[in-house]
């Protein structure tokens, strides 16, 4: 059970810094993409929690975000942002969080069955009397949201570490199939996930910035082939199909999910049409990773 972040230097091993904050077991961490802003590490914790830290000093406070109020979040009378920073538990855990492909804003999910979006421009030096509150609750989930993720973040790393080496021809390519960078997937233990998508400038006025494009099922599994006709029908019970994990493919045109009942699922983002339901694995599939 780890409270703390420690990060360590390449190529030589030496310690960095100890990251002390979290009051439980931290979830995830994610450096920032943005340009300048290589140092800023965000964390994500069961103690409901996130907070973007300066990895080089542990001395320099973070900057620290919390959900809405429940009365705020459903619209209810209440000026949060008028009150000071107080970090109280929470009856919920956030699971895991990622930043977008330019490191502006990161999505975290949550056991409330909530994944939510935030900003991260803010330094961890402003306003630090304010609380930091999401932008947006995205709701539809009947389970824990366990896993989150942007559209073009791995286009974007690509273009950074192998600008050199890629052709002008495939850089067109990759930029032509990821005309929708701003969508986010989250997948739950609920047997789903669900592609989001901003909503146009012209709705802005309306609740929420990004809206429910796709609630993509599990299907069933296939079913075995049974005896002839007479002979003893085999059993089976039921399995789980919930969704470990979920990732964009390369070039955005489809997502890919680890679920609980040995397979991979593999949908059209564009239309949200199982495209493969893949079945090889004897166990739970816990990860997935577009290569």
């Amino acid at each position: 059970m780890h409270l703390v972040t420690k990060q360590w230097r390449i190529p030589d091993g030496m310690p960095m810094s100890v990251l002390k904050g979290h009051t439980g077991v931290v979830t995830t961490i994610a450096f920032s993409p943005r340009p300048g802003a290589a140092f800023q590490l965000l964390s994500s914790s069961d103690d409901g929690t996130c907070r973007i830290w300066d990895a080089r000093h542990s001395q320099q406070s973070p900057r620290i975000y919390i959900p809405k109020p429940s009365d705020v979040a459903a619209g209810k009378s209440g000026d949060a942002s008028s009150s000071a920073v107080q970090v109280q538990p929470t009856n919920h855990q956030i699971l895991c969080c990622s930043f977008n492909a330019n490191g502006t804003v990161f999505v975290t999910g949550s056991s409330d069955t909530y994944a939510r979006v935030w900003s991260a421009c803010k330094s961890c030096s402003d306003e630090h009397d304010q609380p930091n509150h999401e932008m947006d609750i995205l709701s539809g989930h009947e389970n824990d949201v366990n896993y989150v993720q942007f559209s073009g973040c791995i286009v974007s790393r690509s273009f950074s570490s192998d600008s050199s080496h890629t052709s002008k021809e495939e850089n067109n390519l990759k930029l032509r199939n990821s005309w929708f960078t701003h969508n986010i997937v989250t997948c739950s233990r609920d047997g789903s996930a669900i592609i989001w998508v901003p909503r146009s400038r012209r709705s802005h006025g309306k609740i929420g910035r990004w809206t429910r494009a796709y609630h993509l099922k599990v299907p069933p599994p296939p079913m075995a082939p049974q005896p002839l006709r007479g002979g003893p029908r085999q059993r089976y019970n039921p399995t789980p199909r919930g969704v470990n994990m979920i990732v964009w493919s390369l070039d955005n045109r489809f997502v890919l999910a680890a679920i609980m009942d040995c397979r991979i699922c593999v949908w059209n983002a564009s239309d949200g049409s199982l495209v493969h339901s893949l079945i090889s694995h004897q166990e739970s599939v816990s990860m997935c990773h577009a290569v």
